[in-house]
Order: C-alpha cells, then sequence, then structure tokens
C-alpha cells in the first residue's frame, strides 16, 4: 500500500498533456512518460476499488495511500493546492443535495495558478468551443454547464432579459431550421471579452453526475443504449457508465498526448459518451477566437441559486424591487424512454458506493479541486 500511495503522489503534479509551462511545447518523450504515469494510475485505481472500504478521497487526506489523483488536472503543479490559499467566506443556506458545501467562494479556488494552467491547456488542446448567452441588456455573459441549472438559468435570462444561445452572431446556420446554431465562445468579439461579464453557476459533482446519467440515458439518442448488432436497446447502470468513461477518456488524452487524434468537439464529445458527462472545468475552458480560455468573473453555486442568484443580479446592476431579479426555478426532465426511465429511478434511489464515489472523484478532479467541493470518502 505504501508504494502505491507513492506512485499515486507522483502523479498528482502531472500533466495531463505531458505537463510543463502552459505555453510551452512538451517533448515527445515527455508526453510518452507522462502516458505511462497514466495508465500506471488507472491501474492503481482498480486497486482502490479492491481496497477502499473505509478510505478517504477527499483533498484534505493528503499524502494518504488511498488519496485519488488518477485523472490529475491538465496543468497542475505541486504546491498548487487551492486549500493551502486564504478563503473569502460567504453565507449561504445548506440544501439536502450533495455533501457539506464549501465556505469559500468557489471563484477563489478557480483562480488559482493550478487551476488557471489547467484551464489553458484545456483551450488549446481540446479546441473546445463552449455554450454561451450573450446578454447586451446586462453586458454579461452566461457560459452554460450543462446538469447545473442551466436550462432554468437560460429560461430566465430568455424571458427577463430577451437572450438566448440562438440570437444571431455570426455563427452557422442550421442546414435545415434555418436558424443560428448555440451562440459559442469562438463567435465572441473582443469587445465582448474585454468589456463584459462573464458568470457561470457549477454543481457538486456527485450529484451532477448523478442527474447527468439520467439525462444523458433517458434520451432518445442515448449513445450507449444500442448494443451493436443487436435490435434491443440497452440500459447502462452507472457502474457500466462510469467504468466506459474512465476507459474512453484514457484513450481520447493518451491519443492527443501522443499527437495521434486532433481535438475538435465531435472527437470531444465522443470522448465523454454525451455532452451531459463532460467535466465543469472543460465547460469553463471554452477557446476564444484567439484560443484562450474564456474569462470568469462570478462564480455561483447551484445548492445556494437563490441567493447566489442575488449576489449576481447585484454584481450587474439590477437593482432591489426589480422584478427581474427573482431567481430562476429549478427543472426536472421526465425520462423520454419509460422503460429506461425505471432502471435510472432505480439506479439513483441507490447512494453511491466505492466504486462509483472513487470514479466520479477520479472522472472530475479538476472540478473538484477547482470548484472547492470535498471530495466524496468511501
Amino acid at each position: 500500500a505504501p508504494e502505491m500511495g507513492a506512485s499515486a503522489a507522483a502523479v498528482e503534479g502531472e500533466s495531463l498533456l505531458g505537463g510543463g509551462d502552459a505555453g510551452g511545447v512538451s517533448t515527445r518523450m515527455d508526453k510518452t512518460r507522462g502516458v505511462g504515469a497514466r495508465v500506471a494510475a488507472a491501474l492503481a485505481a482498480l486497486a482502490l476499488v479492491a481496497l477502499a472500504l473505509g478510505a478517504d478521497v477527499s483533498p484534505g487526506n493528503v499524502g494518504s495511500a488511498w488519496e485519488v489523483r488518477t485523472w490529475p488536472g491538465l496543468g497542475a503543479s505541486p504546491g498548487g493546492d487551492a486549500s493551502t490559499l486564504a478563503s473569502t467566506s460567504i453565507p449561504h443556506t445548506p440544501t439536502k443535495e450533495g455533501g457539506p458545501l464549501p465556505d469559500v467562494d468557489p471563484l477563489v479556488t478557480f483562480n488559482t495558478p493550478s487551476c488557471l494552467k489547467t484551464r489553458t491547456a484545456l483551450a488549446r488542446t481540446t479546441n473546445h468551443d463552449g455554450d454561451v448567452v450573450v446578454i447586451p441588456e446586462l453586458k454579461a455573459v452566461y457560459v452554460d454547464i450543462v446538469k447545473a441549472a442551466s436550462e432554468s438559468i437560460r429560461s430566465a435570462l430568455e424571458e427577463k432579459f430577451h437572450a438566448s444561445w440562438t440570437q444571431d452572431y455570426g455563427q452557422f446556420k442550421h442546414p435545415v431550421l434555418g436558424r443560428p446554431q448555440r451562440s459559442t465562445t469562438s463567435y465572441l468579439t473582443d469587445d465582448v471579452l474585454a468589456n463584459y461579464t462573464f458568470f457561470t453557476f457549477v454543481r457538486d459533482p456527485i450529484t451532477r453526475f448523478r442527474s447527468s446519467y439520467a439525462q444523458a440515458i433517458c434520451r432518445e439518442r442515448c449513445t450507449l443504449c444500442a448494443v451493436r448488432g443487436e435490435r434491443d436497446m440497452y440500459t447502462p447502470t452507472i457502474p457500466e457508465i462510469t467504468a466506459f468513461l474512465q476507459g474512453r477518456l484514457m484513450h481520447f488524452y493518451r491519443d492527443v498526448a501522443l499527437g495521434e487524434t486532433l481535438a475538435d468537439e465531435i472527437s470531444l464529445q465522443d470522448a465523454w459518451v454525451d455532452e451531459h458527462f463532460e467535466s465543469q472545468i472543460l465547460r469553463l475552458s471554452g477557446a476564444t477566437r484567439h484560443g484562450t480560455p474564456t474569462p470568469i468573473h462570478f462564480i455561483g453555486r447551484v445548492e445556494t441559486l437563490d441567493h447566489d442568484w442575488g449576489r449576481l443580479m447585484d454584481h450587474l446592476g439590477v437593482k432591489e424591487g426589480d422584478k427581474r431579479r427573482a431567481p430562476p426555478g429549478l427543472k426536472e426532465h421526465a425520462c423520454d424512454i419509460p422503460t429506461r426511465g425505471e432502471v435510472v429511478a432505480k439506479q439513483r434511489a441507490t447512494p453511491p458506493g466505492v466504486v462509483e464515489k472513487v470514479a466520479v472523484a477520479s472522472l472530475y478532479h479538476d472540478d473538484f479541486t477547482c470548484l472547492g467541493y470535498h471530495k466524496p470518502k468511501v
């Protein structure tokens, strides 16, 4: 066990795509070594599944042989732990969803050097074109994160401020419907990038993953619900989805590191199986026309949506008494396929187990680290 812990600690500060300065170029040898370390870390994760009873995968368990570091941040570096920084306490009303809420403003952990480097590397290597809603009336831009109250927020912005992500900002038109596709980070003008306030809302990765599972599986175009060569539809369980995601992502980032895959929006979504599984930090690392990550000036939490929405309205100058300050109501999607919905309901009714907690802590390592959420204890 001590040897495995030492190995995991060695991987912790290593960049997923080869390490080094965010603006530098890694050699093929460095990238290959990084891939080897990640494969070793993946094998260590399998051992974790068998031995993790009583283990703690939370950030506070530094140096433990059981600490999960399978998917280090793209730009992570030793000594960049956000927990060592001064925290900014914010008042909140705890909800039943998720674990204990951190008292630190997520913008503090989000702007640590290691997380800034992670976002820079993601924007450069994945070419992710993030979804946004431009709100001229407020001189603001909402950066969309799926399964973090995004539909509720978009609806509120359209209803109250006449802004939607299908407004025409020069993006491609739908070939059949003729309307603009979603507005994305690559279409933002230099004026918007320099003078608008960029905001988003984030969610506890554990509860967000379960919500992502429900929507991804309940959609008619569920990627993993058709067994190749068979007519019958199949409903994957949560353990099957986490195992598939880990394998798919490891292959994707290995191929990117070795130059065998040119990352684009299609290959990126294919790696994550469904956009609803994409990590929050990836969604917040959409590349601008200059190849840099989109700026972020305000981050609220879904768990404290009402309170943080009021803070946002203050920040954007929407005065007290204005009816548009009312927070958006949360919406839940119904399952498109009832038979799949029955499986999903049973899966979500079962509390997260060791395998799921270890997998989510691994898959969404950057979300926990850069957004200040506590990793689960197992």
